[in-house]
């Protein structure tokens, strides 16, 4: 299996590469603007009729309207989940691997309490408007009410753009999934990558220390970039010749060094591999690092606690997060520009060696 080229960012900061989703678009933000609009006009064309209601049924009158008010609001929701499932069908194969079973589970996510609410909602809407015919009838009465509500409700949605953040988060979608990827991404920006790429008052740039590395080795590496490799399983080999037998350690960088969190002289490197598949004449010398934070979510499903466990696909979605949320971080550092290239990749059954080399000869 070979990495499948896309687009890179405009400068080029993350690569990437067999599968790794694009960006949501606007077509849920869209859909949900003409239909709020569509509500709301319709709510100013047919103004509510006005019934008296006396005594008891005054009373179990004031009692419906709260509760049809609250199905408004959940009717309102299951319209902003359609609009949402117009958006991620466009995704159906890079972000769900083509199971419609798990886009339906993800936008309307059965699993949570507000199900249960709901039914609780409409069977009391119910009971009340059986106990007088004329109840329901002023009740319905206010149904214009209820469009212009909903209309709201969607409108505020399409412009705060909220439908994205929610699914990115995943805090609708499944509450049984954390966001272990963005907490991840964010450590080892902060606690590796901003240490070991850009220059410090104390160390050179990478890309200074790469030439440097070039002159005293007097071999040429491929890029001065170092390629950061993250696979879509998390699994993170102990040593790349696991992996790609045809790759041997050459030596690392000269280390970055400094006193953090409680470690004096902490040493931080970056090393170069030679890379030589089979049937290849020339090897190649990359920078290459696997990030080995990313290991915690395949641990948490072999060695983890129950409720702990993630799914494959799960796994997969945790290592797209990651992926996305540090090339975002690496994108807007301007003193990390140029000095990496993130490669994201699906490692089943992969010649990594092979993928590496075909890389780097293709980023020349």
């Amino acid at each position: 299996m070979h990495p499948i080229k896309a687009n890179k960012c405009d400068n080029n900061a993350i690569t990437q590469s067999c599968g790794l989703p694009n960006s949501r678009g606007y077509t849920a933000e869209v859909l949900a603007f003409t239909i709020g609009s569509g509500f709301l006009f319709i709510a100013f064309v047919f103004p509510p009729v006005e019934h008296q209601g006396h005594g008891s049924q005054g009373i179990a009158v004031q009692v419906g309207l709260l509760l049809w008010f609250g199905m408004t609001f959940v009717m309102a929701e299951i319209v902003r989940r359609i609009c949402l499932f117009s958006e991620e069908i466009q995704h159906l194969n890079t972000r769900y691997d083509g199971s419609w079973s798990r886009v339906l589970l993800h936008v309307f996510n059965s699993r949570n309490s507000a199900n249960f609410f709901t039914v609780i909602i409409l069977l009391s809407l119910l009971f009340i408007s059986s106990s007088d015919p004329m109840v329901m009838t002023e009740i319905g009465s206010h149904w214009p009410t209820s469009f212009g509500l909903c209309g709201l409700y969607l409108l505020f949605i399409s412009v705060v753009k909220l439908t994205e953040n929610l699914v990115d988060c995943q805090v609708l979608l499944d509450d049984r999934i954390m966001a272990i990827g963005h907490g991840l991404a964010y450590s080892y920006y902060y606690g590796f990558l901003k240490i070991i790429l850009p220059a410090t008052e104390n160390s050179q740039s990478i890309r200074d220390r790469a030439s440097h590395f070039e002159f005293e080795e007097k071999i040429q590496l491929a890029s001065k970039k170092m390629l950061i490799l993250i696979p879509d399983t998390c699994f993170c080999t102990p040593s790349f010749q696991d992996m790609a037998p045809c790759g041997q350690i050459e030596r690392t960088l000269e280390d970055v060094i400094i006193s953090r969190a409680g470690m004096r002289g902490r040493p931080y490197s970056a090393t170069v591999y030679l890379i030589q598949p089979e049937g290849t004449t020339i090897p190649v010398y990359v920078m290459m690092e696997m990030p080995s934070i990313l290991y915690v979510v395949y641990e948490m499903n072999t060695i983890g606690q129950k409720n702990s466990k993630l799914t494959a696909f799960e796994r997969t979605q945790q290592a797209q997060a990651f992926c996305r949320v540090l090339g975002r971080l690496l994108e807007e550092d301007p003193s990390c520009k140029d000095m990496y290239e993130i490669v994201y990749f699906k490692d089943q059954n992969v010649n990594l060696a092979k993928m590496i080399y075909d890389y780097v000869q293709n980023m020349k």
